[in-house]
């Protein structure tokens, strides 16, 4: 008989020689399929990078994209930790995905936990087919030209907040010898974006430019606050999903969903009583409430039912990812623009230009004679796409298999979509790492090849709240520049650089400028 120590090292190494061979397997997924694949670690797949942190979630998608293993395929086989999934390549491939094949592969691979974080989970965002089809058809009457008119003047309300928050600002003398102050202007910009959303969502004044600490703006805060266990449980969601219920994540924290479902039920019940519309999103979530429960009454089948936490659910996604990409994306257009004294003249110009036609007046039709800025925008978010990967799930039947490129796909194998690594692509965008609205003018855009410009994706499932986006980012930048100009300080970093805790792009440590006191029309 053993002695028992030795039966206690034997049982370990019996233990980690069966780990080895079962891990060994899992890694030669793609060996076994004859797929070219990008060699994955032990343990980690080839998701090291990302764990440690050493990089940024764009630079760490562009890296697998750019992949001397990768660099000339069409596809190739990575692993998701011990998870075999596809990193795709060619926009032809990613056409088909996003669009031809669509019914295919209509949800996306991440996801919360259905019951630990209903608010999290059951949002347009996440939300699985076919229940994810009935919310999308519902919502989709909220962003219709006619709703983006009425939008319009609640949140040019706010850009004259914005406006009047920088005019109060006490003037100093800084190194550049001009009347300025230095701003962070992420943080700015998230209080303009997220009275944006409190009012044309909610109904709600949440006066953050007044109140910087106030509830709407601190639970937001509280979301994409990227410390090493908020960027863990991203990864998670991201590319371990079923293993969210196994650690307790959650998409939205605990407090802040508490402070959203609070609010949201409240305004809808006041709403209610008052029998009052404001057009908004609580006005469209409360028509869908009655539906549904008239069609329960009549015992008719519906996908989804209209009540409790899945209404909630899409008004916590507007908010939190409708303040957060959206200020994200003014804070590095400044940034761009604060580098490039030419071009940054040219859109104040061309803003002013615009004020002449108008007699002065910010109007709907002024904001869609941008051009140029659109431009700017456009370019900045090829620069800074605020995801910058898609990922979406095989949904064929279990019996039924589908054929990418002669290799055989089974149900629930994730797909991913790189964003960044075709933004940044030279064959795509010449010179990728320069700065150049131009790219994006009406005669340019025509040449830029289908599916590999995706910062709102592309499909049935792009972002449904794409032009509500580009209104609030346009009149942002519009009132921002009315009477203020941006220039480099000592804490402008000279070179931008990501936060490698944040999966949602984010400058690390923000984003500092001079706000120059220069009225447009003076």
């Amino acid at each position: 008989m053993l002695p028992e120590v030795d039966t206690t090292i034997f049982l370990l190494l019996l233990t980690i020689g069966f780990f080895y061979y079962v891990l060994r397997f899992h890694y030669n997924y793609w060996v076994r399929k004859k797929v070219p694949q990008i060699k994955p670690t032990f343990f980690v797949g080839n998701m090291g990078n990302l764990i440690r942190m050493k990089n940024s979630s764009a630079e760490f998608i562009r890296d697998l994209y750019n992949h001397p293993q990768a660099k000339t395929e069409a596809f190739v086989g990575i692993h998701l930790f011990y998870n075999p999934a596809i990193l795709l390549r060619d926009p032809e491939l990613i056409k088909m995905i996003l669009i031809r094949d669509f019914s295919k592969f209509c949800n996306r691979y991440s996801n919360s936990d259905l019951n630990g974080d209903p608010i999290g989970s059951k949002n347009i965002f996440f939300l699985k087919n076919p229940a994810w089809k009935d919310v999308r058809l519902k919502l989709t009457p909220f962003f219709t030209s006619g709703r983006m008119k009425h939008m319009f003047y609640l949140v040019d309300e706010v850009g004259r907040s914005l406006n009047d928050y920088l005019l109060s600002q006490s003037l100093q003398e800084n190194e550049s010898k001009l009347n300025s102050f230095v701003l962070e202007l992420k943080e700015f910009c998230a209080l303009y974006t997220t009275d944006v959303i409190a009012t044309v969502a909610y109904g709600v004044q949440a006066n953050t430019f007044k109140n910087p600490n106030g509830d709407f703006r601190r639970n937001g805060r509280e979301v994409f606050r990227f410390s090493t266990k908020r960027a863990l449980e991203f990864t998670v969601l991201f590319f371990l999903p079923h293993l969210m219920p196994f650690f307790g994540f959650k998409v939205v924290p605990k407090k802040s969903t508490e402070f959203i479902r609070s609010t949201i039920n409240f305004v809808m019940e006041q709403r209610e009583l008052s029998g009052k519309t404001r057009n908004d999103l609580i006005d469209i979530l409360i028509e869908y409430k009655n539906w549904s429960k008239a069609q329960n009454e009549k015992k008719e089948k519906s996908n989804v039912l209209f009540e409790g936490d899945i209404l909630v659910a899409q008004a916590a996604i507007f908010f939190t990812a409708g303040f957060e990409t959206s200020s994200a994306t003014m804070s590095f257009a400044l940034y761009e623009l604060s580098k490039r004294p030419l071009l940054q003249k040219r859109v104040r110009d061309e803003i002013r230009n615009a004020l002449r036609e108008s007699n002065g007046k910010v109007t709907q039709q002024l904001i869609d004679s941008l051009e140029y800025t659109q431009m700017v925008i456009y370019e900045t978010l090829r620069l800074y796409p605020p995801l910058p990967f898609l990922d979406r799930e095989c949904t064929i039947d279990a019996n039924d298999t589908y054929t990418l490129d002669k290799i055989t796909i089974k149900r629930g194998m994730p797909i991913y979509i790189p964003v960044y690594g075709l933004h940044m692509d030279p064959k795509f965008f010449p010179n990728p790492n320069t700065f150049d609205p131009e790219r994006f003018s009406n005669e340019n855009r025509k040449s830029i090849k289908s599916c590999t410009y995706l910062p709102f994706g592309q499909g049935p499932h792009a972002c449904i709240g794409e032009r509500f986006s580009m209104l609030q980012i346009k009149i942002g930048l519009v009132y921002f520049f009315l009477s203020h100009y941006v220039t480099t300080c000592s804490k402008t970093k000279s070179e931008m650089k990501l936060d490698p805790k944040a999966i949602i792009l984010q400058a690390e440590g923000g984003i500092y400028l001079s706000v120059v006191r220069d009225p447009i029309n003076a």
